[in-house]
């Protein structure tokens, strides 16, 4: 009975020992679970963290990108703009230019013209001379003629000469006025540049076509007296005159 008795403690401390076995048992799987649940939240916690801010890092950057592609296309139409601007004042500019240079040789063609006829004037001063000399002996009259006709050559080139130092005067300043405007790159400047230089040469025309025009008086003038002074044969049908027109010592006058 004792042995009975005993034999059912042995099982029963047995029992309660094996019952403790499994319970820490059971406690540290337990706690390892959780050990690594926790280990593992850390880590989506961790994870989650670095894609928000890889995230965050991704859409910064392509704000960056997008702004700095909206500035470089910002300073490229403002470049385009630019550029177009001073092409174009370039090309007027040139437009300008050549249309001085035409004009710089017409004046230069003029001018020449204008030499030609100041010989021609003296020629017929000298013509004029010698007729004066002439009706001198005839009458006051044709030497009041004479010196009328002298003083209106000796005006109109005067005036000439004078139209000519403004027109030179104003080619200059167009000319100033072109090599600024090519240089020019502020499109206000270039404005007022472009409006300084129409005005400049309106004038340039005014003055040549004034030129012009004193030019073609003393022509027209000066053409009627040549006429009258020429040399001519003598109306007695005698022998022809060889004289160079002109030649005050010619006997057929």
């Amino acid at each position: 009975m004792a042995e009975r008795q005993e034999s059912s403690v042995m099982v029963s401390l047995q029992e309660i020992l094996k019952d403790a076995q499994n319970r820490e048992e059971q406690e540290r799987l337990d706690a390892e679970r959780r050990v690594r649940e926790e280990e593992q939240r850390r880590v989506d916690d961790l994870r989650r963290q670095q894609e928000q801010e890889a995230a965050r890092m991704r859409s910064e950057e392509e704000d960056r990108q997008r702004r700095a592609f909206e500035e470089q296309r910002r300073q490229a139409e403002i470049q385009a703009l630019q550029e177009a601007t001073v092409q174009k004042a370039r090309m007027e500019a040139e437009a300008q230019a050549r249309l001085a240079e035409m004009n710089a040789r017409q004046e230069h063609e003029r001018h020449l013209h204008a030499l030609g006829q100041d010989k021609h004037k003296k020629r017929l001063t000298m013509i004029l001379v010698a007729l004066g000399a002439v009706v001198v002996f005839g009458g006051i009259g044709g030497g009041i003629a004479i010196k009328k006709s002298m003083d209106e050559a000796d005006a109109a080139k005067a005036q000439a000469a004078a139209l000519s130092a403004q027109i030179e005067e104003s080619n200059a300043k167009e000319a100033k006025l072109q090599a600024q405007l090519a240089q020019a790159k502020d499109p206000a400047e270039v404005a007022a540049l472009q409006s300084q230089l129409d005005a400049e040469k309106a004038r340039n025309t005014q003055l040549q076509s004034a030129a012009a025009s004193t030019k073609k008086g003393p022509a027209y003038g000066g053409g009627g007296g040549g006429g009258g002074g020429a040399a001519k044969p003598p109306s007695g049908g005698g022998k022809p005159c060889n004289c160079t027109p002109g030649d005050p010592l010619c006997s057929c006058l």
